[in-house]
């Protein structure tokens, strides 16, 4: 082959090189310029929702912190439950109601730990929120006689009485509340309010206050109706052995 031949063909494959690369400088520019547009618009939308969904996330920072909470009270770990109830308490939620939830099981905690001080503390904002946890009364008024806080349960128990709903829970606030007559040195309120409570629930807790009462007061009578009657209804089977000995003291006395 002649040199002039050569230097045909070389110019020939030169020439077939710059073609090949200009096509794909011309793919990489076409694709460089997609790529700038997706950039363009994701920048656009981000700028357009990101601050709605960004404050979405922020607002039921509560919701899931609750929720982890919870979570980590069914696995048994009550102690690390109240690290993540606290930290949700200073977070924001999407629903007051949550914000409530997690009030009532932060004081429910320290009612399991009889750290009532702390107990009374949370639950007591539970019930003054906008959507009050009625579970809470009891635990509440629980812990503020445990704290010799006996007054200020009256005003509770009042309110208390006003948003329940349920007939168990109704008779609940009437034992509660001849509990604290009791302990004002009110026994005959007392009474009154614990009849009261067995009329609307026989068997519960008052009923069971009513026999201790009645057999403080030698009235073996009233004693052995009133324990008859908790034993009948089977709603306090951790008191029953205490109810059958009040039977039997009196049976035995008379």
């Amino acid at each position: 082959m002649s040199a002039k031949e050569d230097v045909h063909t070389e110019n020939k494959i030169y020439s077939r090189v710059q073609k090949i690369l200009s096509q794909q400088y011309g793919y990489l520019s076409i694709c460089a310029t997609c790529l700038l547009i997706i950039v363009l618009y994701v920048s656009i939308a981000y700028l357009r929702f990101a601050p709605k969904i960004l404050s979405r996330l922020e607002e039921s920072v509560g919701e899931n912190l609750m929720k982890f909470a919870m979570s980590l009270e069914k696995a048994k770990n009550p102690v690390d439950a109240k690290r993540i109830y606290e930290i949700a308490t200073k977070s924001k939620f999407s629903g007051e109601f949550n914000r409530t939830y997690v009030l009532y099981r932060l004081g429910y905690l320290y009612w399991e730990d009889k750290e009532y001080e702390k107990s009374a503390e949370y639950l007591l904002q539970s019930v003054q929120s906008t959507f009050p946890q009625i579970s809470a009364y009891p635990l509440l008024i629980d812990s503020m006689l445990k704290l010799n806080r006996t007054e200020e349960c009256l005003p509770l128990i009042e309110k208390w009485l006003k948003e329940v709903r349920d007939r168990e829970m109704y008779a609940e606030a009437h034992f509660y509340l001849g509990s604290v007559y009791k302990r004002l040195g009110q026994e005959n309120k007392a009474e009154e309010t614990w009849v009261k409570g067995h009329k609307i629930l026989p068997g519960s807790k008052s009923t069971y206050e009513l026999a201790i009462h009645y057999k403080s007061l030698n009235n073996c009578e009233k004693a052995v109706y009133y324990a008859e009657s908790v034993l009948k209804n089977q709603l306090l089977p951790t008191r029953e052995e205490y109810m059958n000995k009040i039977i039997s003291q009196c049976k035995s006395s008379s």
